[in-house]
C-alpha cells in the first residue's frame, strides 16, 4: 500500500476514490518538470533571439547610414570630378593655343609604342580633337537615345532567324528627326523595301567611315548633297522590313560593320576611349593624316587673315 498513492474526488453525488502505483505519480511528476523546463528554455531562447534581432537592427541601422554618407560623399566626389574635367579640358586648350603661339610641336613620328604613348593627348590640340570629332562620327543620330536591339548576333523579331545585326536599333516615333553624326556626303538614298532596309540614307565621311540610317520616314537631303554634322537628314519611321517605328543606325569603316556604341558615346571628355574599344581602325595613323591637314590650313588661314588686315 505505501507504493501507492489515493485521489479523492467528491461532488453532489458522493465521492469516488482513485489509487495510483507510485510510479505513474513519479511519472507525472517528471512530465511537468519537464514541460516547466521546455517552457523556461524556450523563453530563454525567444530572448536571446530578441536580443540578437535588435543587435542585428542597430547593425544594419549604422550600416545604411554609413552608405547613405558614402553615397552623398561620392555625389559629391562625382561633382568635383565633373567640374575638374571641364577646367582641366579648357585648361589644356589654353596651355595647347599657348604652345603652338610659342613654336613648340609635338613629335608625332615616333618609334611604334604602346598605344598610350602613341595617343598621346599633350600632342593632340583642342582644335584636332574638335576636327577629328567633326569629320568621323560620333554622337546621337537622335535627340533621345532608347536602345531596342544591340550590334552582334540575335533572333531576328520578325524572321525568327539567328542572325548578325549589323548595327543598333533606336526606338523612335516616326517623324523625329534623324541627325547627321558627322560631316560628309549624301552617296545614297533610296525610297522603298531595300532589302528590308526601307526608305534608307547613306553618308559617306572622311578616313572611309561611312553611316547608315534606315527604317526612315521622309527623307530631306538627295545624293551628293553635302552635310555638316547635327544636319537633319530624315525623319525616322516605319518602312521595310521593321517590327515598329524606329531608326536602324549602322557605321562602317572601308566597308566593315563597326558596334555603334562606342562612336555614340564618344566625346571630347572620353576622346581615347575610342581608341581601345575600337582597335580595327589605326587611329595613329589617322590622327598624324589629321594633324598634317590642320599644320597646312594654319598657314593659309594666318595669309588669309593678314591679306584681310592688309585691306
Amino acid at each position: 500500500m505505501k507504493n501507492r498513492f489515493y485521489i479523492t474526488i467528491t461532488d453532489v453525488e458522493g465521492s469516488k476514490h482513485y489509487n495510483f502505483h507510485q510510479i505513474i505519480k513519479k511519472i507525472i511528476l517528471y512530465f511537468i518538470l519537464f514541460l516547466i523546463g521546455v517552457f523556461v528554455l524556450g523563453a530563454l531562447s525567444i530572448k536571446f533571439l530578441l536580443f540578437e534581432l535588435e543587435d542585428i537592427q542597430e547593425k544594419r541601422d549604422k550600416i545604411e547610414n554609413e552608405y547613405n554618407l558614402m553615397v552623398e560623399k561620392n555625389m559629391d566626389l562625382t561633382n568635383d570630378i565633373k567640374m575638374k574635367t571641364d577646367e582641366l579640358i579648357l585648361i589644356s586648350d589654353k596651355i595647347e593655343d599657348l604652345e603652338g603661339i610659342v613654336g613648340i610641336e609635338s613629335s608625332i613620328n615616333e618609334p611604334k609604342k604602346s598605344l598610350e604613348e602613341r595617343v598621346d593627348l599633350a600632342s593632340i590640340t583642342g582644335a584636332q580633337k574638335r576636327t577629328v570629332l567633326q569629320i568621323i562620327p560620333n554622337g546621337k543620330p537622335l535627340r533621345e537615345m532608347h536602345v531596342t536591339s544591340h550590334y552582334g548576333v540575335r533572333t531576328h523579331p520578325l524572321t525568327k532567324r539567328r542572325e548578325t545585326h549589323p548595327g543598333i536599333d533606336l526606338r523612335a516615333g516616326i517623324g523625329t528627326p534623324v541627325f547627321a553624326t558627322a560631316d560628309g556626303v549624301v552617296d545614297y538614298v533610296t525610297r522603298g523595301y531595300s532589302g528590308g532596309y526601307g526608305n534608307m540614307v547613306k553618308v559617306t565621311h572622311a578616313f572611309g567611315f561611312k553611316t547608315i540610317y534606315a527604317h526612315l520616314d521622309k527623307l530631306k537631303v538627295s545624293k551628293g548633297d553635302f552635310v555638316k554634322k547635327g544636319d537633319i537628314i530624315a525623319t525616322s519611321g516605319n518602312s521595310g522590313l521593321s517590327s515598329g517605328p524606329h531608326l536602324h543606325y549602322e557605321i562602317r569603316f572601308i566597308g566593315v560593320h563597326l558596334d555603334p556604341k562606342p562612336f555614340i558615346d564618344w566625346n571630347l571628355k572620353n576622346y581615347t576611349a575610342i581608341f581601345e574599344k575600337e582597335k580595327t581602325i589605326k587611329w595613329q595613323s589617322l590622327l598624324t593624316t589629321v594633324n598634317r591637314i590642320m599644320e597646312i590650313q594654319a598657314p593659309l588661314s594666318l595669309q588669309r587673315e593678314q591679306k584681310s588686315m592688309g585691306k
